[in-house]
């Protein structure tokens, strides 16, 4: 049998569910006989004891497996465990060993990522199946692989309330379906829709349910009033009786406190859940699609995922097939003295800009250069100052840290494919013809770029288990060390730098054309031999400066305009969650002004023309007609309500929600309206009508955007004169 993977799931103690989908449209269910796997380590003899006491119950037997990477192979205990039993067993084991005799291995590896390694299998991959064989008849590393075949629906419900938000005892009064350009409207009885949707799933072969808010409340409100109407409702392929239960964790990200729900998965069928996967709301369901192959994980996980642990799946699977053990708690512990720490923790190089306006100005950005650098030089956990090549010439600039040479090491390997393909996708994406393709391309290389990513970040995250403190600042000090080359080629060819950040360089030359700036993108790779991307040249750019302190500038704020058209802006409120629709309207209207300019007369010209567009969106909120949902705010709590002190308006929203009787979870989004009089409020943007909103608090949050956008140009007087006027 041949056919596409599309899902995988147990269905008993020691059975999997394999769903293929066939060329002519029918979906087959093979179940295989499989179990995940625990090692244990310890001495021989105490191994011994432990098998005599673990036979009556599991599947046993003593294998050669690599317990560190890089290390020799040696004898270790390998059980069987059933589904859902794992971390009990590994519990049970250190019990008997009194937590001293053992240690266990491969303890939280997802059971169905491993049941992937074990066949080399991938979502979406091209099989054959038979004799319980399994042949792969695509590539994992292929561009252009056929998803065609997936069947995709959007599901949205219309729901009887009365309350601000809806609740499991509210009604269903109608349910759509988006399948490509056409959409299914179902409506009637409560009863009557639920016994449709299960028809019409089947009828139109759907494969994925993409929902809002399914995993949080949708998913399990259509099973409550399912039963409540006593209907047999099937989302998936196969019948089971769902967890209704939402649970839900906060956790911190990257410097953010971020939420997750559990997820609600079908069988048979893929449901994701675009409020709760960050993968799909930055790069769809190409990005979603491209990260379970590459990484092995099962498309309804990979979409819930942290992009760290998308990531880990990649190391997991080289470490499986290379027969290294995967720790369950990695223990490493790094000193370092005041002086070594000084010297290494520097992370990247930054060149501060003038906050002023520059002219002729050309952008160059190392193409995925820390991922690069990591696997050219072979940076891992376990190839920093490794012990058997100590006394080997040392390779690291400023940290003087040796890398092995024996050994490649698991992150390098792990990210090779991702660094092939983003490179691969991006070159298809600048020469492709058809706007579609150029889209799936774009958002394939975005989610790899997530990874790559997430692969330099991980190196010095504490319960990385294939990282170390070492290997990050290894990354780091030569990012720094190619910065810098970089700036003195530029500058020996004729270049100056005005501004530099990690992987980045703006630099001019006057009178240079494109042609120039291309040879030194060609003289550079040719002495670093690594690649390099010219991003255009700008007719004018303008580096913002501190709001705090009006000489600093502020890294990674700034906005202008390429010869060719385009507008780029970084670190404005047009690029932030949180600001209101109706300032990034304004923003991006006197940016698309802003780029008709070509000289600094016509830029100050341009930008008192904005000053027209600043006093039309101000009036619209001083009359009271600016739309609702132009003037919400999304923010989200850091902590637990109760730990908050001064009054802060999302709170306050966050704190009504939680008087109706909703709970509201460090990370969960807040959407909100300013409102009130003297004294500000917020509220919910269902309980607003046009016009009830505090105009002063959105003239504040205007006349700060504009400021930023013409301050640099023609100063802050005239943007308070009209400010003032308008409020008067």
């Amino acid at each position: 049998m041949q056919g596409w993977l599309l899902d995988i799931h147990p269905i008993s103690r020691d059975e999997v569910c394999v769903w293929i989908k066939r060329k002519d449209g029918r979906v087959e269910l093979e179940k295989i006989k499989w179990m995940p796997k625990i090692y244990v380590v310890g001495p021989f003899d105490k191994l011994v004891q432990l098998s005599q006491i673990l036979s009556s119950k599991y599947d046993l037997e003593f294998v050669e497996k690599h317990i560190y990477a890089g290390g020799s192979l040696e004898t270790v205990l390998e059980v069987k465990i059933p589904f859902g039993e794992r971390k009990k067993i590994a519990k049970e084991v250190l019990d008997i060993g009194n937590h001293i005799f053992y240690r266990v291995f491969n303890v939280d590896l997802p059971s169905m990522q491993e049941f992937l390694y074990h066949h080399n299998l991938y979502p979406t991959a091209y099989i054959d199946y038979s004799n319980n064989n399994f042949k792969i008849l695509d590539d994992v590393g292929d561009l252009d692989y056929d998803t065609s075949w997936i069947k995709i629906a959007y599901l949205d419900a219309k729901i009887a309330s009365n309350s601000i938000l809806p609740s499991l005892q509210d009604k269903l009064t109608e349910l759509s379906l988006k399948i490509q350009d056409e959409e299914i409207i179902l409506d009637f009885s409560e009863e009557f829709i639920l016994e449709e949707l299960s028809k019409i799933l089947d009828s139109l072969d759907v494969d994925i349910i993409v929902t809002e808010c399914g995993d949080s409340f949708l998913m399990p409100y259509l099973h409550h009033r399912a039963r409540v109407n006593n209907v047999k409702l099937r989302l998936g392929r196969l019948d089971h009786e769902p967890r209704l239960e939402i649970s839900s964790r906060s956790y911190f990200s990257y410097g953010r406190v971020c939420h997750k729900f559990r997820g609600f998965k079908l069988r048979g069928r893929i449901h994701v859940d675009s409020s709760n996967s960050m993968l799909y709301q930055e790069t769809g369901i190409d990005g979603v699609l491209e990260i379970s192959r590459v990484c092995r994980i099962p498309i309804q996980d990979a979409s819930r995922y942290t992009i760290g642990s998308c990531m880990s799946s990649l190391q997991y699977y080289e470490a499986y097939k290379l027969g290294i053990l995967l720790p369950w708690i990695p223990c490493r512990e790094n000193y370092m003295n005041g002086r070594q720490l000084n010297i290494a923790d520097r992370g990247g190089l930054i060149l501060d800009a003038k906050p002023e306006i520059f002219w002729n100005v050309g952008e160059i950005d190392f193409k995925s250069l820390y991922p690069m650098l990591m696997y050219r030089y072979n940076i891992s956990g376990e190839t920093i100052n490794c012990e058997c090549c100590r006394y080997e010439k040392i390779e690291i600039p400023e940290v003087g840290y040796h890398v092995c040479r024996r050994w490649r090491g698991v992150v390098p390997r792990a990210i090779e494919l991702p660094l092939k393909k983003r490179l691969q996708y991006k070159k298809l994406s600048e020469e492709v013809g058809k706007s579609y393709l150029r889209q799936i391309y774009g958002r394939r290389a975005d989610a790899l770029k997530w990874i790559l990513v997430t692969a330099f970040g991980y190196l010095g995250f504490k319960k990385a288990k294939f990282g170390s403190r070492e290997a990050h600042l290894a990354v780091c000090a030569l990012a720094r060390d190619t910065l810098i080359k970089t700036i003195r080629i530029a500058e020996e060819s004729g270049f100056r730098v005005v501004h530099g950040l990690v992987d980045s360089l703006w630099i001019v030359k006057e009178d240079a054309e494109d042609e120039d700036y291309v040879k030194l993108i060609e003289k550079i790779e040719d002495k670093l031999k690594l690649p390099v991307s010219y991003e255009g040249r700008y007719k004018w750019i303008i580096f913002l400066k501190s709001k705090i302190n009006p000489f600093k500038p502020v890294n990674n704020r700034y906005f202008g305009v390429l010869l060719d058209g385009r507008i780029k802006y970084r670190g404005i409120e047009a690029r932030r969650r949180d600001a209101p629709l109706i300032v990034k309207k304004m923003q991006l209207q006197m940016l698309e002004r802003l780029s008709k300019a070509n000289t600094l007369r016509e830029l100050r010209e341009k930008a008192l023309e904005c000053l027209e567009i600043y006093r039309e969106y101000a009036k619209k909120i001083v009359l009271g007609e600016a739309h609702v949902d132009d003037l919400i705010i999304t923010k989200s709590l850091s902590k637990h309500i109760r730990e908050y002190i001064n009054k802060v308006l999302h709170v306050t929203v966050a704190r009504k929600l939680e008087s109706l009787g909703y709970v509201i979870e460090p990370g969960q989004p807040i959407r909100y309206v300013v409102t009130g009089g003297k004294c500000v409020d917020a509220s919910l943007p269902q309980s607003c009508e046009v016009g009830e909103y505090n105009s002063r608090e959105y003239l504040k949050i205007l006349e700060g955007a504009a400021e930023t956008i013409l301050e640099p140009i023609i100063g802050q007087e005239k943007i308070y004169y009209i400010t003032s006027k308008i409020i008067d």
